[in-house]
């Protein structure tokens, strides 16, 4: 099997357009487009995982939509996404797919390796991140089908850990469901952002899950009631050869002053959990 090339950032957090007629600006897209073409990176594969912009309207995903495909074309590589939890559904719907579905979940097929891009966008004033019925059970099909294929997943919420223990209010909710689905399965990895800082570990016995720090910041979350927000810039590159990858981090900025402070009351797992055949609302 060929080397496979996957550059992967999360939360690029774009700022919509304030006025009719004007366009939202690229932000740290372009310092990244720049760098993947200084140093001749040529992935095979761009993922976007999730806070594409900060309440963005139909026109601003619209634009997004026009914008990604002529970056994709210029790169000569595809670009897929997936939503974050700051994302707007309805308007991600009309003007980025130009169609109505409750989750926004695909598979693609690179090099005879499956992707997974999950939906876990929970409720639009939430940010902690679930999986719905449905879409698990697609998920378990579509890995059925290939059982002996190298499956790698991306969303937007981590799953949870020892190290992410104070994170539990803002992760993935219902991770005992998607891991019953993965287990036995030929899964090389699991791929998300949303906390905004950099983390890898292990998860069931062995399945690696790498969080990219932010596009557009850097949260430190040392104090578990009070996160501080820096300016910062930086992705993943993910290598995988013979189904096996490895990750390295491209830090492009980091700026020292906080620009806002998070308050964070309940750190645990949210109290009231929707049941798994109602989560998109």
């Amino acid at each position: 099997m060929n080397k496979f090339t996957v550059v992967h950032l999360s939360d690029i957090k774009l700022t919509p357009a304030t006025r009719a007629g004007e366009s939202p600006t690229p932000g740290p897209l372009a310092t990244i487009w720049a760098d993947l073409t200084t140093h001749d990176l040529d992935p095979d594969l761009i993922v976007i995982s999730g806070d594409l912009f900060q309440s963005g309207a139909t026109t601003d995903y619209q634009w997004l939509r026009t914008y990604l495909h002529r970056q994709s074309h210029r790169l000569g590589v595809p670009i897929q996404v997936v939503l974050g939890d700051q994302d707007d559904r309805t308007a991600f719907n009309a003007g980025y797919l130009q169609r109505t579905v409750p989750y926004y979940a695909y598979k693609q097929v690179y090099q005879n390796m499956d992707f997974y891009f999950l939906d876990s966008k929970w409720r639009s004033r939430r940010t902690a991140g679930w999986l719905g019925r449905d879409q698990l059970d697609w998920l378990n099909k579509n890995l059925h089908l290939a059982p002996r294929r190298r499956a790698f997943l991306f969303l937007h919420h981590p799953l949870d850990a020892p190290s992410l223990r104070d994170m539990r209010y803002t992760l993935l909710q219902n991770n005992r469901e998607l891991l019953a689905i993965l287990h036995g399965h030929n899964i090389g990895g699991i791929y998300a952002g949303h906390v905004e800082f950099a983390a890898n570990y292990l998860v069931d016995n062995g399945l690696p899950v790498t969080v990219v720090s932010g596009a557009a910041n850097y949260v430190d979350c040392q104090d578990p009631h009070q996160h501080r927000v820096h300016p910062a810039t930086s992705y993943n590159v993910i290598t995988i050869q013979r189904g096996v990858a490895s990750v390295t981090t491209r830090p492009l900025a980091f700026e020292p002053q906080v620009v806002r402070t998070i308050d964070v009351g309940n750190t645990g797992f949210a109290k009231h959990r929707p049941r798994l055949s109602q989560p998109y609302q």
